[in-house]
């Protein structure tokens, strides 16, 4: 996203883990089919006239199952996708009541760098650290992201690819949106002589 707000050509890479643990016979397989993709987007860059490029899509989003497929002769199918709107449940959790104040760390410079607020004289608890018995932790809840239903998903979406064993590219505009060449009628598979 950065280098496209700098109007830089950008490709994010991701491998979607789906057996635990995954074989690394996966993962370079997955390598491959990434700079493959990666070597054809280059070459073919598409054209979006609403862009930040002056005609040309923002970025693309390569997204691709680490699965066993990978390793067969022919590989996996690429599509172009489109964008899954997905969202996610709560991103924090309150755990005020869970941990005790002598629990609790404090950041201090010097030989006492970390200790428990119940360790560190009151003398020496910074002004502006929070003591409030308010906790939260970073807790999101991805269970619909981590366990998509098939049904839930929106056929042509990058989403929709990962659930059914396909490579997903999904050309999109710096602002988290789709160009207009990702149109229902601006569908397409890769066809790679490589």
């Amino acid at each position: 996203m950065s280098a496209s707000l700098s109007k830089k050509r950008s490709i994010a890479v991701s491998f979607g883990m789906v057996v635990d643990p995954t074989p690394t016979t996966y993962v370079d397989s997955a390598h491959k089919l990434a700079c493959r993709i990666i070597n054809y987007l280059w070459n073919n860059w598409g054209s979006d006239d609403s862009g930040l490029r002056q005609g040309e899509v923002d970025l693309y989003s390569i997204n691709i199952p680490l699965i066993e497929e990978l390793l067969a002769d022919h590989g996996l199918k690429i599509c172009q996708t489109t964008l899954w709107r997905n969202s996610y449940g709560r991103l924090f959790e309150n755990i005020s009541g869970s941990r005790k104040p002598e629990d609790r760390k404090i950041m201090l410079p010097g030989p006492e760098a970390s200790r428990t607020l119940a360790e560190v004289p009151e003398s020496k608890i910074p002004l502006n650290h929070e003591t409030s018995p308010l906790l939260f932790k970073w807790c999101p809840d991805m269970e619909d992201l981590v366990n998509p239903t098939t049904n839930s998903s929106l056929v042509g979406s990058d989403e929709w690819a990962l659930c059914n064993g396909l490579a997903s590219v999904t050309p999109l505009r710096a602002t988290f949106s789709e160009p207009d060449c990702a149109g229902a009628s601006a569908k397409w598979e890769f066809e790679m002589n490589l």
